[in-house]
């Protein structure tokens, strides 16, 4: 079966729709999100809706999060704090509701899928320094997992009598006798200096992952930002995947 991931959508329905056309050309059978869904992009309400619409099983991400817990404050940057706020307005119950619902986890037998990491306290690590890496892998239950959160495509891996490692995520078969996690890098707002989508495609049968990089129309999805009023520094990010 070929599984196709996406993730850190983050409100940028320009780069979900060119990421599920790409995955479409690739003959994905099953598409799994690895959470966040909204946040700093101008169309939350859309992306939710298409998510929903193609049934595409998701995890809770910390945006996802945040936007559903109305009134309360967060340790986060001003301008993901306006974006909660504003994306809280921008969205129907029923929105809030489907978002709340949201599973921290999901096991498809084989690997299991997670936003940030298998370790819920502290809320939302970043799983790249060694002690976050190390507490990840110790909880995660299957040989392979999948995550987002960092925007960027990385590889966690971990061979037994050595250190675990962080590189960055490129087209591989998966090790034997290791436990792995790839993080399969940004939809909507990348980090990783490529303001292209990023999307993974595992194939199960061949044991091989594969990274796709997507252009988009990112000057819409900038322009959608700046006329709703968000933060320029949002918008202005897009161009350069930082």
């Amino acid at each position: 079966m070929l599984t196709g991931f996406i993730g850190d959508i983050h409100g940028n329905i320009d780069a979900l729709e060119s990421s599920l056309e790409a995955l479409r050309r690739h003959r994905v059978e099953r598409i799994i999100c690895t959470g966040d869904i909204v946040g700093y992009g101008a169309c939350p309400r859309e992306c939710i809706d298409l998510t929903r619409q193609l049934e595409i099983p998701s995890v809770l991400g910390n945006h996802d999060q945040y936007t559903t817990q109305l009134g309360k404050d967060w340790a986060i940057r001003p301008a993901a704090r306006h974006a909660i706020r504003w994306t809280q307005t921008h969205l129907e119950r029923g929105h809030l509701d489907w978002l709340g619902a949201l599973p921290r986890t999901l096991d498809f037998g084989t690997f299991t899928v997670c936003h940030a990491s298998h370790v819920w306290f502290p809320a939302w690590p970043y799983v790249l320094g060694r002690r976050e890496v190390i507490q990840h892998l110790l909880s995660q239950p299957r040989q392979l997992c999948f995550n987002g959160h960092c925007h960027a495509p990385i590889r966690i891996s971990h061979r037994p009598g050595r250190l675990p490692a962080v590189d960055t995520l490129g087209n591989m078969l998966l090790p034997r006798n290791q436990r792995l996690t790839v993080g399969v890098g940004s939809v909507g707002q990348p980090r990783d200096s490529d303001w292209r989508a990023c999307i993974v495609i595992y194939d199960e049968a061949r044991q091989f992952i594969r990274v796709l990089r997507v252009p988009y129309a990112v000057e819409k999805a900038r322009r959608r930002i700046l006329d709703a009023g968000l933060p320029t520094e949002l918008a202005d990010r897009l161009l350069v995947g930082h």
